[in-house]
């Protein structure tokens, strides 16, 4: 029997979101505990589609939703914090009735997906963190420079699905060419810009990442048992965060993967799905803090004492803005018929402290 996928769309307080789901054959996953997987920045619930089926062949029931900004879902306008991420996607779980889970997160989704922990929508029973955000500092170049230019939100539709394109053909993952158009046609959606521009402004500087694991994790209830993948190619968050978790959280299991990079849950799917199954069934102790661990700016603001005023992010938004806003300008402008209307955006939730 085939594994059955579907797609759902439903509003919530930021617009519609849509998520797709996998069901086991036979039971249709109604008595295995749900599997929850959120993708990364400027993906969508698409990337999840070689792990998913493979986890609903292993008796699972698996939904995996595009974030507000990305995907089918919603434009609002909203904060795009880490913390807002986090009360979407719990409005969600609780919506589906939810109240035993296991929870994926991929990237950016790891940092929303431990945030999601603190929400308390149901009991996340097991965190899984895929080359996931938040487990150290540094992140790629690239990155650091579309958070403090602020280019991204002047971005053109046609921008973003180009950029799209050509960043899925650098950074690998195992996607065709009929996935690529997909993504690039939906990153091409009016609003797409101002979503990651102001997601990458709250989560990344020219330090790096902002948010860390250390940040909430005295905040978390219960730390549910963690597992940490990560491939050996990463050329957008260093695989050394694999290793270094140890430093914070005790008890963690991690596997890293040779060949892959930034997409092992894509990349290297006959090794991941069968462990990461073994991880979801089987009894696994909780981990535990490590005493006196802190997340790494906390750590080198406690030595050095307070920092100097930086050279601010607004000389490098000025340079970029000088050197790239005449390509911007030349960018096709957008048909007015396929302007943004309030009934597109939703309306804008009010932040969730994380």
């Amino acid at each position: 029997m085939s594994i059955r996928c579907r797609s759902h769309v439903r509003s919530f307080s930021a617009g519609e979101v849509h998520w797709e789901e996998w069901s086991p054959p036979g039971n249709d996953g109604k008595h295995t505990r749900t599997v929850v997987l959120v993708h990364g920045l400027s993906d969508s619930c698409r990337t999840w589609n070689r792990l998913a089926p493979a986890l609903a062949a292993g008796g699972r029931r698996v939904v995996a939703l595009d974030l507000p900004g990305h995907g089918h879902s919603a434009r609002p306008d909203a904060p795009y914090t880490v913390a807002w991420y986090a009360g979407v996607v719990a409005e969600w779980i609780r919506a589906l009735g939810l109240s035993d889970f296991d929870l994926i997160g991929h990237s950016f989704g790891g940092s929303v997906s431990m945030c999601v922990a603190i929400e308390r929508p149901g009991r996340v029973h097991r965190l899984g963190l895929v080359a996931a955000g938040g487990i150290g500092s540094e992140v790629a170049l690239p990155l650091r420079f579309a958070a403090v230019s602020g280019l991204l939100e002047l971005a053109a539709p046609v921008l973003m699905g180009v950029g799209t394109h050509a960043g899925m053909l650098v950074l690998g993952g195992n996607f065709n060419a009929e996935e690529r158009r997909h993504l690039a046609r939906v990153n091409a959606r009016p609003g797409t810009a101002r979503a990651l521009s102001r997601t990458l402004r709250h989560a990344i500087d020219l330090r790096g990442q902002r948010e860390h694991l250390m940040d909430i994790a005295h905040r978390i209830p219960e730390i549910p048992p963690v597992a940490v993948y990560w491939g050996e190619r990463d050329p957008v968050i260093p695989v050394r965060h694999a290793s270094d978790i140890d430093r914070y959280l005790e008890g963690v299991a991690v596997r890293r993967f040779a060949k892959a990079g930034h997409y092992p849950h894509r990349e290297a799917v006959a090794d991941l799905a069968p462990d990461l199954l073994r991880f979801l069934d089987e009894p696994r102790p909780a981990p535990r803090l490590r005493a006196g661990a802190r997340a790494p700016r906390a750590a080198v603001a406690a030595q050095v004492g307070p920092r100097p005023q930086r050279w601010a992010d607004a000389p490098v938004r000025q340079w970029a803005m000088r050197s790239l806003s005449p390509l911007l300008r030349q960018a096709p402008q957008q048909d007015a018929s396929n302007s943004v209307s309030p009934a597109d955006l939703g309306s804008r939730p009010p932040p969730v402290p994380c």
